[in-house]
This record gives structure tokens, C-alpha cells and sequence, in this order.
């Protein structure tokens, strides 16, 4: 079943290289997406974050790799630096221009730590953490104040994209939307009012 639907873009085929839920052949429908709206940062993007790696001890897909929307992103962006962060220690990996790190997004203390060793120049985040709503809004309210202007911040797995958007109505946000399959094929994109 996961592999019935073709790739249309470059990013969907490393999605599914790397076998990550992120693609339409495997799970979700957001790589098509993702190529639209960061095709033209490719060349600029210098540092990527995304909350939640992932561990082998997923088990709703047989042949998942730790790390592999990192090896994704890393490959897409050829420039950037690819930073993850989970509360699991199984889900550490290091490879070349990826660093991970332990973190909970549900305490403030862990992503402030998490933006003092990486940096705030970060212009991609991608939250595939917990997937619980209040997680969720509490990461985004933590990191949007003091991280990059410019970013792009991207919650995935959404079950609540109306909780969220008015959550966080202090910055843009949009919902896209997508011919569902399952019930979090959900994405919430955040960015600073301009």
C-alpha cells in the first residue's frame, strides 16, 4: 500500500530512501508540501531543528530508522546543519552534519538549554514531538520568542490545528490542507507577524 502513490518531488523521494511517515507512499501527505514551501530556501537554509527523532522502538513501521526525516532534511539541505531533539536515548544519532540531543519539549528548561548549545540562528523547526496539543503549544510559545525572526516553524501531526492556531494568535499561522487518511494529517505552519 505505501508505495502505490509516486513521488512528484525531490524532497518525496528521500522521504521515502530514508523510509519517513512524513511522505504520501508511506504515511502522511506532507512532503509534497514541504518541497513547495522550502524549495527556494535550499540553497540558504544553514540550520534545522526538528523536535522528536524517533527510535527503532517504533513499532507501526516495520523497517523504521532512527533518524530518518534528519537524513532527509540533511540531504534536501545541502548547507544546513540538521539538529534533533527527543526524550529518548535510544533515539540519538549522530552522523555527518546531524547532532542530536536529549530534550523534553514539555519542560522549559530542556528547549532553552537545547537553543543555548545550538544556537537561535535557526531557520527551520519542525515539531514531530510528542504530538500532544499542549506540548505542542508550549514549545512554540518557549522557542518563537528567541530564535530567529525568520523562521519557519512547523507542527506536525496536529490533532487540534483550531487549539493551536488560536493558542498561538500572537504570530501568523496557517493550517494547509490535506486530503486526509489519517486523523493527525495536520500541519500547522507558524511565522513571525511581519
Amino acid at each position: 500500500m505505501a508505495k502505490q502513490i509516486a513521488t512528484t518531488d525531490q524532497l518525496s523521494e528521500l522521504a521515502l530512501k530514508y523510509e519517513t511517515d512524513k511522505c504520501p507512499q508511506i504515511k502522511h501527505p506532507f512532503t509534497p508540501f514541504y518541497f513547495e514551501l522550502l524549495k527556494d530556501r535550499r540553497q540558504s537554509t544553514k540550520k534545522v531543528l526538528e523536535i522528536g527523532v524517533g527510535s527503532r522502538e517504533m513499532d507501526w513501521w516495520r523497517s523504521y530508522r532512527t533518524g530518518a526525516s534528519l537524513l532527509m532534511w540533511r540531504d534536501f539541505f545541502p548547507y544546513a546543519k540538521i539538529y534533533g531533539a527527543d526524550n529518548d536515548p535510544r533515539a540519538m544519532v549522530n552522523d555527518i552534519r546531524i547532532k542530536t540531543f536529549l530534550c523534553d519539549q514539555s519542560k522549559e528548561g530542556d528547549l532553552l538549554n537545547l537553543i543555548e548549545k545550538i544556537g537561535s540562528d535557526i531557520d527551520l523547526i519542525i515539531d514531530d514531538g510528542s504530538h500532544k496539543t499542549k506540548d505542542q503549544i508550549f514549545t512554540c510559545q518557549t522557542l518563537m520568542p528567541i530564535i530567529n525572526k525568520e523562521v519557519v516553524y512547523i507542527i506536525e501531526d496536529v490533532k487540534e490545528p483550531q487549539t493551536i492556531a488560536k493558542a498561538l494568535n500572537s504570530y501568523d499561522h496557517r493550517i494547509p490542507r490535506f486530503r486526509r487518511r489519517f486523523g493527525d494529517d495536520n500541519l500547522v505552519i507558524v511565522t513571525n507577524k511581519n
